[in-house]
């Protein structure tokens, strides 16, 4: 049987690694990544619909940019 709080999901580390990424990448004002994200995370529990989203404002905001 496996221990499910010894054991690290790998959705986990992604969702950090986007999340670095938006606030890197959305506009020059790294408050305004940090305010999206926060407000991401009270909107949605599903991890895999929060990574969609975190994709789709990297997309948006490096479209923007050029």
């Amino acid at each position: 049987m496996i221990n499910s709080e010894n054991t690290a999901d790998p959705l986990d580390s992604a969702l950090a690694l986007l999340d670095i990424l938006v606030i890197l990448l959305v506009d020059d004002d790294p408050l305004t990544g940090i305010t999206l994200l926060i407000l991401l995370k009270m909107v949605t529990d599903n991890r895999l619909i929060r990574i969609l989203f975190i994709l789709l404002l990297i997309a948006l905001g490096s479209t923007s940019k050029q």
